[in-house]
């Protein structure tokens, strides 16, 4: 640990994911998103793993699921906007036909979550926006979060800058989070990299979390 100003500040990697002071969350791993990323069938595996150990370590396990707002009644213009391109649509009273399939907002089976988990639903790609996520880790001593899943381009790195701007350390699993643009995803991989955030694989992370 380095000290300064009478902070410890974690001097390797070891130390910033150190299991008393570390959660790990799993960004929108649920049927309408997860399945959709390129890279899927690859992250899976390892955030299963990875997930099954921290509980077994006591590194408590949050979950982000995407809820969106009522179009008429309390979405944004600028969502609304940013909807409609998503949708291809040419006026936004086309929106209006999507149907929302409660099915497509449950976790994947094989990353189920646990009774000692938590699973918070959020409106926008960042994980402290009209959320209690700040308050749940601050009740319970984290300080470093360690983060995994899609799309990599939208709410991980938008939750990170978040969480880092909050005071956070923040870890992105670069074998662990994906998107259904490959392109986006390995551009914003390299532009957290270049912007200084911690950046590891799940088998070290593991293997610094199996030591306990």
């Amino acid at each position: 640990m380095f000290e300064i100003g009478g902070k410890k500040i974690p001097s390797s990697l070891a130390e910033l994911v150190a299991p008393e002071r570390t959660a790990l969350l799993l960004w929108d791993m649920e049927y309408a998103i997860a399945p959709n990323a390129f890279n899927y069938k690859e992250l899976l595996p390892k955030l299963q793993e990875l997930s099954a150990l921290a509980r077994r370590i006591g590194v408590p396990v949050f979950y982000s699921v995407q809820t969106g707002f009522d179009l008429l009644k309390e979405e944004a213009g600028v969502w609304v906007r940013i909807r409609m391109k998503r949708a291809k649509a040419a006026d936004p009273s086309q929106l209006l036909n999507e149907k929302d399939d409660p099915h497509d907002r449950e976790i994947v089976e094989e990353l189920k979550p646990q009774p000692q988990d938590v699973v918070f639903r959020k409106r926008r790609p960042d994980g402290f926006v009209g959320t209690d996520f700040d308050l749940v880790l601050r009740s319970k001593g984290v300080k470093t979060i360690v983060i995994g899943g899609v799309a990599t381009e939208g709410g991980v790195e938008g939750t990170a800058r978040s969480a880092r701007n909050l005071g956070y350390d923040m870890v992105i699993l670069k074998d662990c989070v994906g998107s259904r643009n490959r392109e986006l995803h390995e551009m914003a991989l390299k532009l957290m990299e270049q912007t200084h955030f911690d950046i590891a694989a799940a088998s070290e992370i593991a293997e610094i979390w199996g030591r306990k």
